[in-house]
């Protein structure tokens, strides 16, 4: 039996933290949390998830040095889906140039955020 796939949900607030893992176990993922940047690189480290839901704001480090450092561990290959409240062109730029696999922001479309995510675990699965 196939493993269900793991995310690793990078959010500072507890509710929506659980809200997305919540959404994600609807839609057949696992997942572990992650609230703050450096609690993220220890749980990546730890669990190897397959995917990381990733929020921008977030204390101590920023969700763009956490995808930025994320990158930098070896063959870090796996996608990053930032999802935030940051809505200006600047911040998805940014996103994408830290190496951000997609980008989200809140308030968001579950179905429209699950099948991205099922499309770079498919895409990920291929390679």
């Amino acid at each position: 039996m196939q493993a269900r796939p793991v995310v690793l949900v990078v959010e500072d607030d507890l509710e929506m933290n659980e809200l997305e893992r919540d959404l994600l176990d609807a839609y057949g993922l696992a997942s572990v949390p992650a609230y703050t940047g450096a609690e993220a690189l220890e749980v990546f480290a730890r669990h190897g998830p397959d995917l990381v839901l990733l929020d921008i704001m977030l204390p101590e480090m920023d969700g763009y040095e956490t995808c930025r450092r994320l990158r930098k561990l070896d063959s870090c290959s796996v996608p990053i889906v930032m999802l935030t409240a940051l809505d200006s062109d600047e911040s998805r730029r940014r996103g994408f140039e830290v190496g951000a696999s997609a980008y989200f922001c809140k308030p968001f479309d579950p179905d429209e955020v699950v099948q991205k995510i099922r499309d770079l675990l498919n895409h990920t699965a291929a390679d």
